[in-house]
């Protein structure tokens, strides 16, 4: 298998998307959490068994939130820039080879930044989980509402990973008729 063939390009989209399923199902498992324990709280003033002031724990919440949905917007930036990779061997196919090592570097970004979001949802996840069990207490309404889209971005992100899985399991299906294939779009 060479670096520059489609055969590289179909090996480094499973690794780009097993990369990422694991990372979306990690980041959507905590922000699940936390926003599920944000919903069952009472309104008013904070007893949540978080030991950080408000101002922390909105900051932790709004960072968790901006990973899910950066995660969940990744994929579709990695397939338009794809297609446009790929549309640039369309117009020159003598440039395959070329543009497949661009693509390769793109994979390995677009993996990176897949893992980096992980780690920082993980860490704002961590800043945010209660110090003892799942006690649910009062909770001020703009940490409710931090949870509440919490949710949401967990949802979109868990939707968009399903859609990644079934793409995945569509491509290692036919993996035999795509190697045969000079290139891919």
């Amino acid at each position: 298998m060479s670096f520059t063939s489609s055969s590289m390009y179909l090996h480094a989209y499973i690794a780009f998307a097993l990369v990422y399923l694991v990372g979306s199902a990690i980041s959507a498992a905590g922000a699940l959490r936390i926003s599920l324990l944000l919903s069952q709280s009472r309104p008013g003033e904070p007893s949540l068994s978080i030991a950080s002031p408000l101002s922390t724990l909105l900051g932790h919440g709004r960072r968790l939130v901006d990973c899910t949905q950066a995660a969940t917007v990744l994929p579709l930036v990695y397939i338009v820039g794809s297609m446009f990779l790929g549309s640039l061997i369309a117009q020159d196919p003598d440039s395959a080879r070329a543009i497949n090592v661009v693509w390769a570097v793109f994979t390995l970004v677009c993996a990176t930044a897949s893992v980096l979001l992980t780690v920082v949802a993980l860490k704002a996840y961590r800043q945010m989980k209660p110090t003892s069990g799942t006690a649910v207490g009062n909770a001020p309404d703009s940490l409710q509402r931090v949870g509440v889209r919490m949710g949401v971005s967990a949802a979109l992100l868990l939707v968009v990973a399903a859609f990644t899985l079934l793409n995945v399991w569509s491509v290692v299906g036919d993996i035999g008729a795509l190697k045969a294939m000079g290139f891919l779009l």
